[in-house]
């Protein structure tokens, strides 16, 4: 439990310094929000294990999201269509309703 309480203090100073960070942990407060190599992993608050991938798009207030995948070993871009700019919001409702995401990545 002390890792926990611990880790939480330190995202809590990395959002402080990071607005997009804080604008996430706002949006989707049941998550840890860890920065990770131009993007934001969601983590479950249980468990700590990546549930999915943000990647700002730039000049916008929209996301890019991402799953992992098993089969390929990455993340890889949520939609049968490509590229989605989404809210923050609707990154909310798809990772609710969409299975994809109950899934662990390990």
């Amino acid at each position: 439990m002390f890792f926990c309480s611990r880790y939480a203090d330190i995202v809590d100073i990395m959002s402080k310094t990071d607005p997009i960070m804080q604008q996430i942990a706002a949006e989707l407060s049941q998550f840890v929000i860890e920065k990770s190599r131009g993007g934001y992993n969601l983590l479950d608050r249980r468990c700590e294990s990546a549930i999915a991938r943000l990647r700002p798009i730039t000049d916008t207030d929209r996301f890019e999201l991402f799953y992992w995948s098993n089969d390929r070993g990455r993340w890889r871009s949520f939609g049968n269509l490509g590229r989605l700019k989404l809210t923050l919001q609707r990154v909310h409702e798809i990772v609710a309703a969409d299975p994809i995401f109950r899934s662990m990545r390990r």
